[in-house]
């Protein structure tokens, strides 16, 4: 009975394995369809730019939803490739998926949204709807510490993709209809009353911390500039959690990676916004990129880079 155990355990091993792999790379009709299609995209045009200097956009939604590309083209005159689809895709593969198509000279606008649990650097189950969609090669590069912390996500993904395997093509601000040339979201999205405010923590994991570091370091080893900005956030979800937004702040600025704005520079009024405390409609959109054309004027000015390029 031992002996024929034992010789079961490689064969029960292999069986686990090959269903877990199919549970993983199974599509979301969904995601197929949504604006979530902009991480291949992204990457399409990376690659293309890969020549040329350009700003490159890395955040979550709050990049997508609330950012006018265009505007900051139009203003310094520099390519920009805006990368942003979902936080839940976690900080640590918004960066390691494109860094190896951002070189000398590039600019990368890196705004990640608020938080500071393991998730935010790893991601949730929306890396695996997202990247088993989109672009399953990327899988190469998680760490191992990323898979142990996602393993307990395959089930819930695999779920998801289930209950989604009828989903046909949609349209709206959620759509891959929705997306514009240089991957923003540019769809019609009034202002919604029932925005749901966010909790906060003022605590950031350590591992996440490592990781901004981490970036800020590749990027001064390979000659690109980094500007390190607060995400937009919705008034009364900011005045709600001001003093966990203060720990965070002082928490970077601690580690030697301080914010190159204050982030009361991104709190725009609850009229702004669309449907959550970083999505905003394309007004607030406009506004918001406004701001951030002025302090990346003020920053490139700075550190001496391309003054012949503003307007």
């Amino acid at each position: 009975m031992n002996k024929f155990l034992i010789k079961a355990i490689p064969l029960v091993v292999f069986s686990i394995m090959t269903v877990n792999i199919i549970m993983l790379l199974s599509r979301d009709r969904f995601s197929l369809y949504s604006h979530e299609k902009n991480l291949r995209l992204a990457y399409d045009r990376l690659n293309m730019l890969k020549d040329t200097n350009k700003i490159v956009i890395i955040a979550g939604s709050n990049g997508g939803f609330s950012i006018n590309s265009r505007l900051i083209y139009q203003s310094l005159g520099i390519p920009v490739v805006n990368t942003c689809t979902h936080a839940g895709i976690g900080v640590r593969m918004q960066f390691e998926i494109y860094k190896e198509l951002i070189h000398k000279g590039d600019i990368i606008l890196f705004i990640p949204e608020y938080g500071g649990s393991k998730s935010r650097l790893y991601g949730e189950s929306t890396l695996f709807r997202i990247l088993s969609t989109h672009m399953p090669s990327a899988y190469q590069k998680l760490s191992l510490a990323q898979w142990l912390y996602l393993y307990k996500y395959i089930g819930i993904h695999f779920g998801d993709a289930i209950k989604h395997c009828d989903k046909e093509a949609f349209d709206g601000p959620y759509s891959e209809k929705a997306l514009n040339e240089y991957g923003d979201i540019e769809f019609e999205r009034p202002h919604k009353d029932s925005i749901v405010s966010y909790e906060l923590s003022g605590v950031m994991d350590s591992d996440i911390t490592d990781y901004y570091q981490y970036i800020h370091r590749y990027a001064k080893e390979h000659a690109i500039t980094i500007v390190f900005l607060p995400p937009t956030f919705i008034e009364s979800s900011y005045r709600k959690n001001s003093c966990q937004i203060d720990s965070i702040v002082q928490q970077l600025k601690n580690n030697g990676i301080p914010y190159q704005a204050p982030p009361i520079r991104y709190c725009f009024p609850d009229s702004l916004y669309f449907d959550t405390p970083y999505h905003m409609t394309q007004s607030g959109a406009n506004k918001r990129t406004e701001v951030l054309i002025e302090d990346l004027k003020r920053i490139l000015r700075k550190k001496d880079l391309r003054p012949s390029t503003y307007k």
